[in-house]
Order: structure tokens, then sequence, then C-alpha cells
């Protein structure tokens, strides 16, 4: 995407600095959901647990938006330009990457790797039409990774929607906009149709016109960033529907809590609505932590409309949708697969166990904290998950199992295979009152789980 053209006013690169760290200082409510709706984006689309923007002043970088979980960075305001990561990509104005801060030498005795744990860096500098810097939007990971051309094209582009956002200024309505764009200029400049444009600023609130004297459109950068955006996001899969969701839920949507996140997928479910579930699913991951998702708004949800259709086989159907929505998202998340740092594990389900969702979600949560992930899926026989972790040297073999009879499988598969090898654990509602099983059962959160097979 483009940094964002000529605006109203063009200003000057010392005044948008000042008035942009005047703008965070002032924390203008209207400013933090521009801000941290772009943060999310970072986090959702990059699968990071830390995203930031920040804004220089001086020698100081203040704290615009943090996405992230609570710790130590989220109660920073302001962070000292000198022992920030930042710097390098402010100097040198364009985007700066760190795989393993702890072998970098150009921030291994910073700050955020010494005291705050940053491992893995990207940021991309705030630039101004001049090519000045007056910021960074940037994501954090806390495990070594290697960052693709698509992670940085990514935030090179929601670092352009931050400008455009910054650098506008409101024109008072007695002013004709004389020099806005037309919907077919729009058009040529993004190479989308206008009569999809039309579109999309009909049904998802895209563009957003403003009128000259004579009641004509008229388009600003704005509106052709945020069309050029989508236009990337449809080039590598999305929906427009889920598109438009993340970058900002249309007039209709207004779900944003858990609750309403949660009552909503159950609404959009039994309304045989694909889309808007997509949408939903993927509004739910950007706002939210990744396990709050899966066990506050996703399982209740199917647990809903599961209940449902024990009295109504004929909405069997709409617990399926949903699942398959919720698993085809779980499995892009799966897919950027990472190299191992913390250890290698097998996941698989038992034998005639069908149910996945939550393995799939544990995988992903493990990929996170720095596994690299060998995925079997629903129903393996014992033995093939046994001997994979074998070729592999995996440190573990994570087994899910939910139903009575499928525990009953496993329990015999285990006792006929040869001791020795990985650690086996074992989890899932089947085993509440599980005999004696040839496996360490662990149970809790994700994030219990998580933290109990870091030393299994």
């Amino acid at each position: 995407m483009a940094n964002a053209g000529t605006f109203t006013q063009n200003l000057s690169a010392d005044s948008i600095k000042a008035a942009a760290a005047q703008r965070v200082r002032g924390r203008d409510p209207a400013d933090k959901r521009v801000f941290d709706r772009l943060t999310n984006l970072v986090s959702a689309l990059l699968d990071v647990p830390v995203s930031l923007l920040l804004v220089s002043d001086a020698d100081q970088l203040l704290f615009g938006s943090y996405h992230g979980p609570d710790g130590v960075l989220a109660g920073i305001e302001e962070f000292p330009l000198s022992q920030a990561y930042c710097q390098h990509a402010i100097g040198s104005r364009a985007a700066f990457a760190v795989e393993d801060s702890r072998v970098d030498p150009l921030v291994c005795d910073l700050m955020p790797t010494t005291e705050l744990g940053v491992v893995a860096y990207l940021g991309v500098p705030l630039l101004t039409l001049s090519g000045e810097p007056i910021g960074i939007l940037c994501a954090i990971d806390f495990a070594p990774r290697k960052w693709r051309e698509h992670d940085i094209r990514v935030v090179e582009d929601l670092a352009a929607t931050v400008m455009a956002y910054i650098e506008e200024r409101p024109v008072e309505s007695e002013t004709p906009l004389s020099n806005g764009l037309n919907i077919a200029a729009v058009s040529k400049r993004t190479g989308i149709a206008a009569d999809t444009l039309r579109k999309w600023e009909r049904r998802y609130g895209v563009l957003r016109p403003r009128r000259t004297a004579g009641g004509q459109r008229r388009y600003d950068e704005l509106d052709v960033s945020r069309v050029e955006w989508l236009r990337d996001r449809l080039a590598e899969g999305f929906r427009i529907g889920a598109a438009a969701g993340l970058l900002e839920p249309s007039q209709g949507e207004t779900a944003e809590t858990v609750d309403e996140l949660r009552d909503a997928l159950v609404a959009a479910a039994h309304g045989a609505d694909p889309a808007a579930l997509r949408g939903l699913v993927d509004q739910a991951f950007t706002l939210h932590p990744f396990a709050a998702v899966i066990e506050e708004i996703v399982a209740p949800a199917l647990g809903t409309v599961s209940e449902e259709w024990t009295s109504d086989a004929g909405l069997i159907g709409d617990e399926h949708l949903l699942s398959e929505i919720v698993r085809s998202r779980l499995e892009r998340m799966l897919s950027d697969g990472r190299a191992g740092i913390r250890g290698k594990a097998v996941l698989t389900c038992a034998p005639g166990e069908r149910h996945e969702l939550g393995l799939l979600a544990l995988a992903v949560m493990l990929q996170s904290d720095g596994w690299l992930i060998a995925y079997l899926g629903a129903d393996s026989p014992v033995e093939s998950a046994l001997s994979l972790a074998r070729r592999l040297d995996a440190d573990v073999v994570c087994v899910s199992v939910t139903m009575p009879e499928a525990l009953a499988q496993l329990t015999a598969e285990l006792e006929a295979s040869p001791a020795g090898g990985p650690v086996v654990v074992a989890g899932g509602a089947a085993l509440t009152h599980a005999p004696k099983l040839s496996a360490r059962i662990v149970t809790g959160s994700l994030e219990d789980v998580v933290t109990k097979l870091r030393v299994a």
C-alpha cells in the first residue's frame, strides 16, 4: 500500500510529529479506538503476542496503543528511544527486523532484551509524505522468529493506514472539496471496479465520502488506503466480509465484548450465515486473547448450539457450520509454521475420537509458545503417533480424548505399546474419572496445559 498522498492540508514533518505526540498524550477516545484496532490487526495478521504503536517525542517514545497480555510492557507509557529497537527503524527510515535479540549485536544489550524478555521484533516507521519518521508500528514475540516478506508488507500497509489517519485533518463543512477524488479516480488508483467500490461503500462502510457544495461525492487518501488494504487482503485469500470486519466492523456488526460475540456466533449459526460467522470469528480473534476466544466465546457458543440440536435434530448442521469455520481459522494460524526452540510435540486425537477443536487450539498455543508441532488430527492409532514421535525425536505426544469409548481404545493401545520413547500426556473430558492410564493426565485451561507441558 502506498503512503497516504495529498490530503486537504499538507503539514510539515515537525508539526505532524508534534500533533501526533499531543494526540497520544491527550488520549482522545476516537484516536485510541483507531490505534487499538490497528495494533489488534498487527497481532491478528502476524499471530504475534504483542504489537505496539509508538510516536516519537524528543528522545522518548510515547505508547499510543498496546495490544498484548498484561505485564510489564502493558504498563509502560514512555520509553527512552536510545534503549529501543525502534531507533534503528527510525534511523534507517525502513523496516527493521530482529529474529533473535539475544544473539543480535545491535540489540542484545538493550533494555527490551535484558529486562523485558523481547526476543523477536519487526518495526516499520511511520513516515510523513516527505519521508520523515514520526513513530513506529511494531510486532513483538518472546521466542525467536524468522520474519517473512509477507509480515513486513502487512505492517507497512498498516503503518500507511496509521499515517493516513494521523495526517488527515477535518475540513470545514462550508469549504468545497475541490481537490477530492471521484469514484472513477479511486477505481483507477486501486484497480477495483467502480461498481464494486459502491457495493463496498454501501454494505461495509469502507469508503466514507464527503460532499462538495454541489452534492457530488469526493473521496480522500484515507479512502484509497482502506481500499488498497482490503484489496491486498483479498489477494491473500480473505473474503471481503471477513477482511472488512478486521478493518472495522460494519455498522450492523456491533459485537465486541466476549458476551456479545458469543451470542452473535450462536445467532449467526442459527441464521445459516457463513459470511457473518467468518467475520465474527475473525473479529473475536482480533479483539481478544487467543485462549479467551476459545474458552469464553467459541466453546460456550458451540455448547449452546449443541444443546439446542439435541432437542431438534434439524439444528445439527448449525453446530457443524460453526465448528468448520473455527477449524478453518485455527488451521490457518497453525499453517504459519515456525522453528521450534522449546521442543517438539506430536498432537493427536485418541483412536475413534472425532472432536479435535480443543486439540487444534492447543496446537496453536504450543506453536506460539515456541514448540515445533506435528499435528495428526482426529482418530489416529496410538502406534502411528508414537512412531512419528520417535522419528522426529519429539519430546512429548499429546493425546485428546473426550468420549468414553475412545478412552477405552486409548487405554488398550497404550498398554500394548512398547516401553520407552517420548512422554505421553492425555487430556480431555473423558479423563474426569479415568482408570489407570499409561500416560500423564494434564487438565486445566489452555494456558495451564501449555505451562505444564513445558516441564513434561
